[in-house]
């Protein structure tokens, strides 16, 4: 008896998980930019060049609350890298950050690795739960990179 009563328990869940999915509506991570960009040379290191997609930098409802500012950048390798967990060659290298300006910390929400044929070899989201966010040093690279892009969406929203 308990056996086919478990059989049906199991059998009705079965049933009424069909037609919907748990993520039906959820959207999916940010896109890389492609499309409507506006990308700006923001430093030459010894091994790359970052860029930032200055279209990229805004505020995202769902996070409102938080007030966070996200932006896109992309550095560019001269010379092949080896992603450590595929093994495979890349020169580009995608990343999005969510900043909180008031306090000037930063945390890394999304990579993408893609060699020099644009072809995307890995991809890395953090779930929005999981986000570390630090401080860069002061006057550092990361500080100005800070300061820059919630300069930008400062003046983005006093023109709104």
């Amino acid at each position: 008896m308990l056996k086919r009563v478990s059989f049906l328990v199991m059998a009705a869940l079965l049933v009424s998980g069909c037609g919907k999915k748990m993520d039906d509506g959820m959207k999916g991570p940010a896109p890389i930019p492609f499309k409507n960009t506006d990308w700006r040379l923001y430093g030459t290191m010894h091994e790359f060049e970052t860029w930032v997609d200055a279209n990229s930098v805004k505020h995202e409802k769902q996070y409102e609350e938080s007030n966070y500012t996200f932006v896109w950048i992309v550095q560019r390798y001269f010379e092949d890298q080896i992603d450590p967990e595929t093994k495979e060659k890349y020169r580009l290298k995608y990343a999005r950050s969510a900043i909180h300006c008031e306090s000037g910390r930063m945390a890394g929400v999304a990579v993408s690795l893609q060699n020099s044929e644009d072809k995307e070899i890995a991809r890395h989201d953090v779930p929005g739960f999981m986000w570390e966010f630090t401080t860069p040093e002061k006057d550092s690279y990361g500080a100005d990179f800070v300061r820059q892009v919630c300069q930008i969406m400062a003046e983005k929203e006093a023109a709104r």
